[in-house]
Formats: C-alpha cells, sequence, structure tokens
C-alpha cells in the first residue's frame, strides 16, 4: 500500500474558544489552534498550563476582533 491509503492518524492537538453571538445560539462562533503534525503535536502538548491560558487568550482577543467584524452582519439574512 502506498501513502495515500495509508490507514493512521496523525494525533491532534486543540486549543478552541467558542462564542454565541446572540441569545437564540444561531450566530456561534469557534476558533481554534490546532496541531497539523505530529512535530506541532509535540510542540503544543509540551506547552505548561500557563502558556495554554496565554494561547486561550491571544484567541479569545482575535475573536474579538473577529465579532465586531461580523456583529454589523447578523441582522443580514440571505434569501
Amino acid at each position: 500500500m502506498g501513502p495515500a491509503s495509508a490507514s493512521y492518524t496523525i494525533p491532534l492537538m486543540e486549543i478552541a474558544r467558542e462564542r454565541f453571538l446572540d441569545p437564540t445560539r444561531d450566530y456561534h462562533l469557534t476558533l481554534a489552534l490546532r496541531s497539523r503534525t505530529t512535530p506541532m503535536h509535540s510542540a503544543l502538548t509540551a506547552l505548561t498550563e500557563n502558556e495554554r491560558a496565554l494561547v486561550a487568550r491571544t484567541l479569545a482577543r482575535a475573536l474579538d476582533e473577529i465579532e465586531a467584524v461580523v456583529r454589523p452582519h447578523l441582522s443580514e439574512r440571505p434569501e
């Protein structure tokens, strides 16, 4: 079997933040930092608890900025 047919998975590490932009939960965002390779998985899993918290806060600040861009369009519904 060639590499394309190999049956294996790369370990996944994800640090994510979610946000609901309205009380109905229709507008739900998730921003995630995800490892895509084994070396990156190792780097992310090596983070200390404090470093993971720092990454999580950074993602939350990025969500603040994304929300500011998206929020004006929340009432616009495609027909």
